[in-house]
């Protein structure tokens, strides 16, 4: 179990956060202004999301909120969306688009709380075992938008940036520029390894350089601990450095797994979760025109189990 709290940024931005690395617990981020608010993602559980929405009264007990901003289709961001569901629901449209290709809470619970007769049943019992899905209505977006999109909530502007592929098929940031302050959604992980979905790691260095250009300060990452832009600077030059590795795996040859038990033990460090580097690898040689890279969640997953598995 974690223990999350809502810390204040700014007098009218706060961020949700976990002490925790562990798959599943989220943070999001919230702005709030004469009366009206804006929350950007919801949690993996109507629990964990009705406690998100407690400590929100008890902040702001004021203000309503309007606007839901999902920085992607995950369900660690999204399954509690039907708790606000008389809000609008932002994300982009590449975001929006991949909603389809997410597992349902039903196929998640099933394969969580199964036996773990494979790989990928015991890495999900292992990781998600824990949760419950139950009861959860899938809520998608109201309204979508591509390239950037400029809202006000009360007197404060904010700015959605649509970062396209990168940890998913379609990233979205919320940028607070008068707090100097992002919520960059799994655009950023601290504390443990990025999940590559998209099949694009050159896309979430992209990415990284689109939040440092915002000029903010102040980075609340999809996971883990805030950071400031010397945080997000080596972030993004650690994907780099594992792009750079990965390409060069790829042009001699080697197979994912080997290039990805190598990357793992040159990169791995001390961050949670290092069988994510799977997908890291596999997107690199998914760029570098390798045939055949798993690309479905379900082969990604399979990857990473089997990473894990190879420690």
């Amino acid at each position: 179990m974690t223990t999350p709290r809502l810390v204040p940024l700014s007098p009218t931005t706060w961020a949700w956060t976990h002490d925790s690395t562990a798959w599943g617990y989220s943070n999001c981020g919230l702005v709030a202004s004469d009366g009206e608010a804006l929350l950007m993602d919801t949690q993996f559980t109507l629990e964990g999301t009705r406690e998100l929405l407690a400590a929100i009264a008890g902040a702001v007990p004021d203000a309503t909120i309007t606007t839901v901003v999902n920085s992607h289709q995950n369900g660690d961001h999204t399954w509690g969306n039907e708790l606000v569901g008389d809000a609008e629901i932002i994300t982009s449209e590449a975001s929006a688009a991949h909603r389809c290709h997410e597992m349902t809470p039903d196929m998640l619970s099933a394969l969580s709380r199964g036996e773990p007769a494979t790989a990928v049943a015991a890495y999900a019992v292992e990781h998600f075992g824990g949760f419950d899905f139950g009861g959860i209505t899938l809520t998608g977006p109201t309204r979508t938008f591509t390239g950037s999109l400029e809202l006000t909530v009360g007197r404060t502007a904010v700015r959605l940036l649509d970062l396209g592929a990168g940890h998913s098929a379609g990233d979205v940031a919320l940028h607070v520029p008068e707090d100097g302050v992002v919520f960059t959604g799994d655009a950023l992980f601290r504390g443990g390894h990025m999940i590559v979905w998209s099949g694009s790691l050159s896309s979430c260095v992209t990415a990284c350089d689109t939040l440092l250009a915002t000029g903010a300060t102040t980075f609340v990452p999809g996971h883990g601990e805030l950071t400031d832009r010397a945080g997000l600077t080596h972030f993004r030059d650690e994907l780099s450095r594992i792009f750079e590795t990965a390409t060069a795996y790829a042009r001699e040859g080697r197979e994912l797994d080997e290039a990805a038990r190598l990357v793992k033990a040159a990169h791995a460090g001390d961050l949670a979760h290092p069988e994510r580097l799977f997908t890291a690898v596999a997107g690199a040689y998914q760029e570098a025109g390798v045939p055949d890279v798993p690309s479905t969640t379900f082969e990604l997953v399979e990857g990473m189990a089997r990473l894990a598995a190879a420690a």
